[in-house]
């Protein structure tokens, strides 16, 4: 960790001191990393024969690790309004929270920020540089052409970040060293100084290089410094008075296979043993026991010089290749042939190897795949025991991904409350940094769904671990039932004109029974108006 006085940081003599600073810890992190890639230029193979038989545990540790901790994305809450915490905050400090709208703009804000960053990537190639180069550095920028919000990732082999000395520490600086390579093979150093007060470009020269801190320099260049700045590039600050930018820097400054690199090389050299004793068994030395070769082994040439006897080559060739072999032997003489071998203790071998193992597991917190009982791991409570080292480890630098990430959005809102006039508050963000682990997701479900109707229907969906955006299925989900309320009316409106209809269809059938018992009861009465005229014709 480089820490400075902001009033000198402003010097340009300043920028010379701190290259030979930073380059310092540049170096060490580009040697991690040339071990955790096995491979010093991009053109070398990491690997290719077993002269040189390299395990890379650094890499499985590194991977396995920042897999588990970075490899899902962060999910990001705002806090709900609560008016007698607004109420008691704006008594107390004269600050209010944020309301109902501006929680759900902030919400909206981050989704849309986070979505077109690719967060999830962003953030796992954060945790791999932290485990490996003992940094990460983010910084952030405005695409004047969309307005995007750019988050990129600053690459740890090139940047240092430069602290003050007040508590707790405040970035002042971020100072990044970049190389520009030359036709004829030389190479000039650019820094580029971010502050609050903008962007600074300062370059050497390969001669003054050379030169630098001898007496020669001194008479050529007097007390000219190594870089010098090119007042053209100088860049005026984007930002409120604070850098656009995030450093998470090691306070321990160590790698996380950093304790462990001579346990694997101790392991490498078990392994490259036992690879010899195979190959020395391979090409084992044929032993004579009563036979005289006809040539010497040793002549000499036209110079004088000894060299070995090319016919002696021929004869041993011989008795090597041939199928029988003949031994002078006799009763004094014992005749024989043998192969001159090793034997080495093999269980003793393989246990020597798996100790070196569980100690460079256990010194690294990382889990071993290949041990009994994380393959014996039938469920997650099981899996989440094997990672009970890692998960303390992680602990221990957490915190300073958590600060990171809040000051992100903290520099991110300001930057939209000074452009939009808003009044959005970092301070309600939630930052959860979640674990990658296999999961059982069928009780998830079931757990998730007993707390249905005690937690909101967006703390179901999360826990669900179905990875579903809350927000997004919420707003399906009304849209859903908007849809089908709709759909329900328009049955409605449907089945009331149809039963409508159906009423006077039955009216007309009702008038028309009536019509016909009239017209029934007419006709019965001129018939008995018949019979009693009939009656009264036979009487008389």
């Amino acid at each position: 960790m480089l820490r400075y006085s902001k009033e000198r940081l402003a010097e340009e003599r300043s920028i010379t001191d701190i290259y030979f600073k930073a380059q310092e810890e540049l170096d060490i992190r580009k040697e991690l990393y040339e071990k955790f890639r096995r491979k010093l230029t991009d053109e070398e193979l990491a690997s290719l024969d077993d002269e040189d038989i390299k395990v890379p545990l650094e890499r499985y540790i590194s991977i396995m690790s920042a897999g588990y901790f970075g490899g899902k994305a962060p999910t990001y809450k705002v806090k709900a309004f609560n008016a007698d915490k607004d109420k008691i905050i704006k008594e107390l400090f004269n600050h209010e929270t944020n309301d109902e709208q501006e929680i759900k703009e902030i919400e909206e804000l981050i989704k849309h920020i986070v979505d077109y960053n690719k967060d999830g990537s962003h953030f796992l190639h954060m945790v791999l540089d932290y485990l490996v180069k003992r940094a990460c550095y983010e910084i952030y920028y405005k695409d004047e052409t969309t307005g995007e919000i750019i988050i990129t990732r600053s690459d740890a082999l090139e940047t240092v970040a430069i602290w003050d000395y007040s508590l707790p520490k405040k970035i002042i600086g971020i100072y990044r060293i970049i190389r520009t390579y030359m036709a004829n093979g030389e190479y000039q150093q650019m820094i580029e100084l971010t502050t609050a007060d903008g962007k600074r470009y300062y370059y050497d020269t390969p001669e003054k290089r050379k030169l630098f801190g001898t007496p020669i320099y001194e008479q050529q260049f007097k007390d000219e410094s190594l870089f010098k700045e090119n007042i053209k590039e100088k860049q005026p600050k984007k930002w409120d008075d604070d850098i656009p930018a995030t450093a998470i820097e090691n306070c321990d400054g160590m790698a996380i296979f950093e304790p462990v690199i001579s346990l694997i090389k101790a392991y490498e050299r078990c392994i490259q043993n036992s690879r010899n004793v195979f190959k020395y068994n391979d090409e084992a030395i044929l032993a004579v026991k009563g036979y005289t070769p006809e040539n010497p082994m040793i002549i000499q040439n036209d110079k004088g010089e000894d060299i070995i006897n090319p016919a002696r080559q021929k004869e041993d060739e011989y008795v090597l290749t041939s199928r029988v072999r003949y031994l002078d032997g006799n009763r004094e003489v014992d005749s024989n042939l043998w192969w001159v071998e090793k034997n080495v203790n093999d269980t003793a071998l393989q246990n020597h190897k798996k100790t070196l193992m569980d100690i460079i597991c256990l010194c690294s917190f990382c889990p071993n795949m290949t041990d009994l009982g994380f393959t014996s791991a039938d469920n997650n409570s099981a899996l989440e025991k094997k990672f009970f080292g890692l998960q303390q480890y992680i602990a221990t630098f957490e915190g300073d991904f958590l600060e990171g990430l809040t000051r992100r959005w903290r520099i991110i809102l300001e930057k939209f409350n000074k452009e939009k006039s808003k009044t959005y508050d970092f301070r309600d963000i939630e930052v959860k940094l979640n674990r990658n682990l296999p999961s059982d997701k069928a009780t998830d479900i079931t757990n998730a769904l007993k707390v249905r109707g005690l937690l909101p229907d967006e703390t179901v969906i999360n826990l669900l671990n179905l990875d579903l955006d809350a927000t997004s299925e919420l707003a399906k989900m009304d849209l859903q039932n908007e849809e089908n309320i709709q759909k329900n009316l328009q049955q409605m409106q449907i089945m009331g004109q149809t039963g409508v209809e159906q009423d006077k269809q039955d009216d007309k059938v009702t008038d028309l029974t009536d019509t016909q018992k009239a017209q029934k009861l007419t006709a019965d009465d001129k018939k008995e108006q018949a019979k009693v005229v009939n009656k009264q014709i036979n009487k008389e």
